[in-house]
């Protein structure tokens, strides 16, 4: 009687377990995963921006209120305008990373659509030339079943 309660403890942290680590052992493509985290740290970034963005209104109306001191104003503030700008900053720099990687996907997918036209001009051509030699040969009279 003591062993079952014990088995399903058990039980049920295997599978609290597998349900916990079970996103770490999927894999997802490398370029998938990227995209995730630029993302999370753009929303996160935009969060910070915003809360000190908010905290530096809020240190603003409780000077005019009369609730802190100047000294203390102007500590709060730059502290609060420094985290805005950071933030800002932060995610100036993971904007231009990702338009980097942007630009650097279209500059391949133009070498790759360059070389599918660069090819299928090669193919026209070529059947082209096979064609006017055709028309040439049967213009002055001589086919290949007549010379043999």
């Amino acid at each position: 009687m003591t062993l079952l309660p014990v088995l399903v403890a058990v039980f049920l942290g295997s599978l609290t377990l597998a349900f916990v680590l079970y996103p770490l052992y999927r894999h997802a493509p490398l370029e998938v995963l990227q995209q995730r985290a630029s993302a999370s740290m753009a929303s996160t970034q935009a969060e910070v921006e915003q809360s000190a963005r908010l905290a530096i209104k809020e240190v603003e109306f409780d000077f005019q209120l009369g609730n802190l001191a100047e000294t203390d104003y102007r500590t709060w503030r730059d502290r609060y305008t420094r985290r805005a700008f950071m933030a800002m900053k932060s995610r100036q720099a993971s904007e231009e990373e990702i338009d980097a990687l942007i630009e650097e996907q279209l500059r391949q997918l133009r070498v790759e659509h360059d070389v599918s036209e660069i090819e299928e001009e090669h193919e026209t051509t070529t059947v082209g030339d096979d064609n006017a030699q055709g028309k040439s040969n049967n213009a002055t009279g001589k086919d290949d079943e007549t010379n043999g």
